[in-house]
């Protein structure tokens, strides 16, 4: 099998991961010497990818593993360390090697990143480990490592399907990754979710920090102040020392979030897809005439596209190659929005931002770079 064979393989390895428990068990057995290496856990519905990239920015810390999803590009994006993603040769090593215990315990594709993740961290003597949460809290493969801390973003309407019905429930899921005596924060601001925070924080045996936002300039959306804020209290509690904040300002990107693509006239790529993203994106709303919007078939895109329309913006909704693509057609009926391809996105000569997925952020982006290409 040829590399990209290989990764399209391990991508067809869908379902649902095993209990942390169990997890935990196989590394154990198999790559003990992984879980000496410190770490912190960032759980939460929006804002993870970014507290990591705060995270990996702020801790003084030589070499710093970073574990996160989904990728934008590259499926190394999701194994990195000092920002750099883990060499296709190293990936490939450590897939051959392993694959036969993957085969054998059925490993989804997320228990398999995990598993290959820690033992390169391991190879290259990392001294913290950054872990995004990918689903949920308490079912998740990262649950089955030690931390020196672990935080939550915020709870937000998104993988209902798999969490719960509301968002009471998504919030129970999240807190899952509650430990006794791993002391834990969050910059949820919803009084009623931060109460059940709070309380499945105490039944778990450890204690929950409200961290408050930091300052930003003007060029930061507000919900990177919030993000900024627990790095610092996850650092803190860590009892790692934290480097200068202006330094991090200058430093921090996160592709696919509020990301200008163009300055004049103005072209904004954001990857919000649920609805609390996306009212954090209108609070945030760039200088734009018109938005286009696509959207998977297991989000809330009514909600959605309702809020978008509040903004007063000319709103389109976009065709682009996904087999988890929502009914726009069906959309477009309901909401009287016309329907065009990614073709005819990509060829807005005007102010426009492009939002509703991450999927449909890493369309644009390429496609963007593919026509300045040629």
């Amino acid at each position: 099998m040829t590399l990209e064979e290989k990764i399209a393989s391990l991508e067809t390895r869908t379902g649902s991961n095993r209990p942390p428990r169990e997890f935990r068990q196989l590394i154990q057995e198999y790559i003990p010497h992984t879980l000496k290496i410190p770490a912190i856990q960032v759980a939460g519905t929006n804002g993870k990818g970014s507290t990591v990239t705060w995270l990996s920015l702020l801790a003084d810390c030589p070499v710093i593993g970073v574990f996160t999803s989904p990728h934008m590009f590259s499926h190394f994006e999701r194994i990195q360390i000092n920002h750099q993603p883990i060499p296709a040769q190293d990936w490939e090593r450590l897939y051959d090697t392993w694959l036969t215990l993957f085969e054998q315990h059925q490993f989804t594709m997320f228990e398999a990143d995990l598993w290959m993740a820690l033992i390169w961290f391991a190879e290259n003597d990392a001294d913290l480990l950054l872990m995004e949460v990918g689903l949920g809290g308490g079912r998740d493969a990262t649950t089955a490592l030690d931390y020196l801390a672990t935080g939550i973003t915020n709870i937000g309407r998104d993988h209902m399907q798999l969490l719960g019905d509301t968002l009471e429930d998504v919030a129970r899921a999240k807190a899952g990754v509650f430990k006794r005596n791993v002391p834990a924060a969050t910059c949820e601001e919803n009084p009623a979710i931060l109460q059940l925070l709070k309380e499945e924080a105490r039944k778990a045996g450890t204690t929950l920090v409200v961290s408050p936002p930091v300052e930003l300039p003007d060029s930061f959306p507000r919900y990177q102040e919030s993000n900024l804020g627990l790095a610092l209290a996850l650092l803190n509690l860590a009892q790692i020392r934290s480097l200068p904040i202006k330094q991090a300002e200058q430093s921090f990107f996160w592709p696919g979030r509020m990301q200008i693509i163009c300055h004049s006239p103005l072209q904004v790529v954001d990857g919000a897809h649920n609805p609390e993203g996306v009212e954090a994106l209108c609070q945030s709303m760039p200088a734009v005439d018109r938005i286009c919007f696509s959207v998977l078939a297991d989000k809330q895109a009514p909600e959605m596209i309702r809020r978008l329309l509040e903004t007063g913006r000319d709103l389109v909704l976009v065709h682009f190659d996904s087999q988890r693509l929502a009914n726009l057609e069906a959309l477009s009926r309901q909401f009287h929005l016309p329907v065009i391809t990614l073709e005819q996105a990509l060829a807005e000569t005007g102010s426009v931002l492009y939002c509703g997925s991450l999927r449909f952020a890493a369309a644009v982006l390429q496609g963007k770079h593919q026509t300045r290409i040629h």
